[in-house]
């Protein structure tokens, strides 16, 4: 039976990091242009979905085998 919760952390390899930190940029990348936007409920909104993001996007990464 599979696990829900992972008990060990899974090495990524050189492409998976590469593309980890590739994700990361293009992330911070709006993050920064989202905070020249005027400081509102939807930017705040717009920068925590990009922050679930990206998680999720690190989480598929790091599930794929």
């Amino acid at each position: 039976m599979p696990y829900t919760f992972r008990k060990e952390q899974r090495i990524l390899n050189e492409e998976e990091r590469t593309l980890v930190n590739h994700i990361k940029e293009m992330a911070q990348d709006l993050h920064d242009v989202i905070d020249m936007l005027p400081k509102s409920r939807a930017s705040d909104i717009a920068k925590d979905r990009l922050e679930e993001c990206v998680m999720w996007t690190m989480k598929a990464i790091a599930d794929a085998l």
